[in-house]
């Protein structure tokens, strides 16, 4: 379907993505604000030419300009497509069956090409060649509508960015007691991979599982003294504990009380 295309933004996203295209035989031009060896700078996109489709992989606060630069020198039939998770597609300006939203709801670490084979793709379009031609890009690629797009997004900044986010917090526990993150690796990734096979607070096992309030009480008691490094940690303690002790059946805790070393 695809046999030239042009990709603006070499970042994290566009880089493998254009590569990716060209090893499916795309003719690739690569663009970017800023020219660099092999990389047009968009500042000349006026003499780019058309193309099948054009992969906006740009920040999302810099989609809106990025379109409105090169909305007027694309053909008639281009398809026009980014690749934001929590961005409407209705910001390409274009018809439909024109656009389409490419997202991989997935971290891409700078010089670390993705596997293209096993990464997930959520795929919102109204272009049913697009749609297909998406199964080549990624084998993985499922269809999302605007709503399901949102709601993945979310969810993914949920079990992505406030993962690590808590995980953060509990380094911070830890190293005011001299003690690495590392020593839990092994917990943590078995935990993840368990609760991943679906129905995951079934999967979680510790006090609060077990309803243990002794332990569930010495915890809290130490939480209660506070800490400098990680102050928050005491109410996102007894939020989570509540959520295992409630899917259990059990009690919930009594109501969180800020201390003021806590805080």
């Amino acid at each position: 379907m695809i046999q030239r295309a042009h990709v603006i933004g070499m970042g994290r996203l566009g880089r493998p993505l254009a590569l990716r295209l060209e090893s499916l035989g795309v003719n690739t031009e690569r663009w970017s604000r800023t020219a660099s060896e092999g990389v047009h700078p968009l500042s000349a996109w006026e003499t780019a030419g058309d193309g099948e489709a054009l992969f906006l992989a740009v920040p999302d606060d810099a989609l809106a300009a990025v379109v409105a630069q090169v909305l007027p020198g694309i053909g008639p039939n281009t398809l026009l497509v980014h690749h934001a998770g929590a961005v409407p597609a209705e910001i390409l300006q274009v018809a439909p069956e024109q656009r389409g939203v490419l997202w991989p709801p997935m971290t891409f670490v700078a010089e670390q090409a993705p596997n293209w084979n096993t990464l997930p793709l959520g795929v919102e379009t109204d272009n049913e060649a697009l749609r297909q031609w998406s199964r080549q890009l990624a084998p993985n690629a499922f269809d999302l509508t605007s709503e399901t797009r949102q709601a993945l997004h979310l969810g993914a900044v949920l079990a992505g960015n406030l993962t690590a986010a808590w995980l953060g917090t509990v380094e911070a526990h830890l190293t005011e007691h001299g003690l690495p993150l590392e020593v839990l690796a092994p917990l943590v990734q078995e935990s993840v991979a368990t609760a991943l096979k679906g129905k995951a607070l079934n999967s979680v096992s510790g006090p609060a599982a077990r309803n243990d309030r002794s332990t569930l009480d010495r915890q809290q008691a130490t939480l209660a003294q506070g800490s400098a490094a990680a102050p928050d940690l005491p109410l996102l303690h007894h939020i989570l504990t509540n959520c295992i002790l409630q899917h259990h059946g059990y009690d919930r805790l009594p109501p969180f009380q800020a201390t003021a070393e806590a805080h």
